[in-house]
């Protein structure tokens, strides 16, 4: 947020500054501190002991309230970087290997190029999934090899943990693909206190970091979207505690929001809501003091927590979208536009489209002014491009097509037996060609799917689909997912399968039937060619080309056996990592390099476990070396290495014994 020039407002002591220190700061930086609250505030920042009644008095008014965590981001801002080249991001290290020579290696050559490479140079979001890729062609063809053995030592020694698969505490009810297909984010509710979100590389199939008490759960049972990444997967926006809007590290190791809004006035459910592009600000609908124009606010999401009541705020306002009455030229909608469900970003994030069911409408941020407005009825089922040109939606059973420039018809309407009940709509890209598929369920006259490019029918495919995901009220479960290359498709069909068709030039071609676990719900299509199969209690990572499982996990698994520890050191210091490899047989890993189970089911082990390089890459345990202990005290007479994991474990033995 620009402070300069402004009149803030501090109320309370602040934890890391001094006396003073505040005020000092801001007014040396340009801002214009005062005691009282004015028509004039921009904002207050609160510390400790702050006072009630001018934080009331601020909230009834209008005026942003934040904490000391946006405070200081504010100052580092308003003062600028240290140094010259402070605010310019660390260059990287160069290349720690050849990537042609790493490319091209065979197992002697890999080893000696792994030998004399430069492992102080090794950037893992660079070098880690070539790396990966080198080594898993050379098991295939060669089976394990020294390289294996010396990369994953290398690899260990600059850090790693165990992944932990297991964490959600109740069903997954959100989730989210980012944009690359790289990552996927899962989310539950928990036990209404606090909640859960998961992040999964999809490549491998594996869990990649955990976040852990989320306050008051992720999203709400039967609504959709309230995961969503930023344009480049670096940001994770959650929807929790009901109506606050988050923005976290997906790859962090905190379970705190970088920041938060709250701006709903406390609404019993989530908003509707959209995470900008950048990750660093969201539209969030809540109505206007003028009750006027498209009513939502475009909260900052930079650092710390905003508590603000837009409907309180004097307008014109920097964070409400509305600048005034909307133009007579696109009043066919009203004076009033509300935002129901939430809307979708242009790529360059200047625009916002939104299709609610009695209209679409499209707003340039900037003027906060709707470009158009259909001013009929879109009805329930509506998607837009991800090129941002076409609005499609059912309206009186027929499928139409708008040019997202102007709202006018695209192509002429279609026919359809469809209804919100039986019928999705799913876009893709094919190149610069944007392809619809509309899906209609088991549940309809004439089962099938349907695929448009811009908005002229292409294929038609024999085949149920499963029960539609609005019908299931959660669209997120969507039965049907392009390939990112967007020539072919997978759609999870009535009888609980998954079908892979082929929709290139020419006549549509069923290519596979891949199995999916009882209870799945939903599917995506991620990066290199892995399809998610995905339900409230299920999470499987296949192959789209062959009928490999990459990952396959069951949520809320008890196993009826004994736990390899007590149950108070199990639940005190393992929380969340115990695994059942079924439901006979439990799995305790034990950080860095073990795991207390049945010797005989490594293989599982291996299945279910990796070693984790930043949160964000998974890496094969048979490549290293990985003891399996049938039980805690043969565990401890081997232990080769000490970890706080470890140490709890021999103390537990020690107890144990008496």
């Amino acid at each position: 947020m620009n402070l300069t020039g402004r009149e803030i407002a501090l109320s309370g002591s602040f934890d890391t500054l001094g006396p003073g220190e505040a005020e000092r700061r801001l007014e040396a930086a340009g801002a214009h501190v005062t005691v009282e609250l004015t028509p004039s505030t921009a904002a207050i920042f609160v510390g400790q002991e702050t006072s009630r009644d001018k934080g009331n008095k601020a909230y009834v008014q209008g005026i942003p309230i934040y904490d000391e965590a946006a405070l200081l981001a504010a100052l580092a801002v308003l003062e600028g970087p240290t140094s010259e080249d402070g605010s310019l991001p660390a260059p990287l290290p160069g290349l720690f290997a050849d990537p042609a020579a790493l490319a091209a290696a065979g197992p002697a050559e890999l080893e000696n190029l792994l030998t004399d490479a430069d492992w102080t140079s090794f950037v893992p979001a660079r070098d880690l999934p070539p790396l990966r890729a080198r080594l898993t062609a050379l098991e295939r063809d060669h089976g394990l090899t020294p390289a294996h053995r010396l990369a994953t030592n290398r690899i260990r020694v600059r850090g790693t943990m165990l992944s932990r698969p297991y964490g959600h505490r109740s069903k997954i009810i959100a989730l989210a693909l980012s944009p690359s297909g790289t990552h996927l984010a899962t989310g539950d509710w928990g036990d209404g206190e606090s909640g859960t979100a998961q992040v999964w590389e999809v490549a491998t199939g594996r869990c990649v970091n955990v976040l852990k008490w989320i306050d008051g759960g992720v999203g709400w049972d039967g609504y959709a979207r309230t995961m969503q990444w930023s344009s480049d997967g670096r940001h994770l926006g959650m929807a929790f505690r009901t109506n606050t809007i988050g923005v976290w590290d997906p790859f962090g190791d905190s379970s705190e929001p970088r920041a938060e809004a709250q701006v709903t006035n406390g609404a019993s459910r989530p908003p509707a809501w959209a995470l900008h592009p950048d990750g660093r600000s969201a539209f969030v609908a809540t109505g206007n003091k003028d009750r006027v124009g498209v009513q939502g606010c475009l909260a900052p999401l930079e650092h710390g927590k905003l508590f603000w009541l837009a409907e309180h705020a004097e307008m014109p306002h920097e964070y409400i979208l509305a600048k005034g009455p909307i133009p007579v030229s696109v009043q066919g909608c009203g004076e009033e536009l509300w935002v129901d469900w939430s809307p979708v970003w242009s790529p360059d994030g200047s625009q916002l489209y939104v299709a609610n069911r009695s209209e679409a409408f499209v707003v340039d941020v900037a003027t906060g002014v709707p470009l158009w407005c259909t001013g009929t009825r879109v009805d329930w089922v509506a998607e837009w491009s991800p090129d941002g040109r076409y609005l499609a939606h059912i309206h009186k059973q027929r499928l139409h097509f708008r040019d997202a420039a102007t709202g006018r018809p695209a192509a002429d309407p279609i026919p359809t037996a469809g209804s919100r009940w039986d019928l999705s709509l799913h876009w893709g890209m094919c190149g610069d060609t944007a392809r619809l598929a509309a899906v209609l369920s088991e549940k309809a006259a004439e089962p099938g799917v349907e695929v448009y490019d811009d908005g002229r029918l292409s294929h038609r495919l024999a085949v149920t689909p499963a029960e539609t995901a609005l019908a299931r009220e959660n669209k997120d479960f969507a039965v049907w997912a392009w390939a990112p290359s967007g020539d072919r498709g997978a759609v999870l069909t009535a009888a609980g399968d998954i079908e892979v068709w082929s929709l290139g030039n020419g006549e549509a071609r069923r290519l596979r039937t891949l199995a999916a676990p009882a209870g799945t719900q939903g599917v995506l299509w991620g990066v290199d060619d892995v399809i998610v199969a995905v339900g409230e209690k299920v999470l499987r990572f296949l192959r789209a080309d062959s009928d490999e499982i990459v990952g396959d996990y069951t949520f809320l698994r008890e196993a009826d056996a004994e736990l390899p520890l007590h149950g108070d050191y199990v639940y005190d210091h393992f929380d969340g990592r115990i695994v059942a490899l079924d439901e006979h047989t439990w799995c305790l890993p034990v950080e860095p390099d073990m795991a207390i189970a049945p010797p005989e089911r490594r293989a599982d082990i291996e299945a279910h476990l990796a070693w984790i390089v930043d949160r964000r890459f998974a890496w094969p345990l048979h490549w290293g070396r990985f003891a399996v202990w049938p039980d805690a005290a043969t565990a401890v007479a081997n232990l080769p290495t000490t970890s706080p994991d470890t140490g709890a474990l021999r103390q537990a033995v020690r107890e144990t014994a008496g």
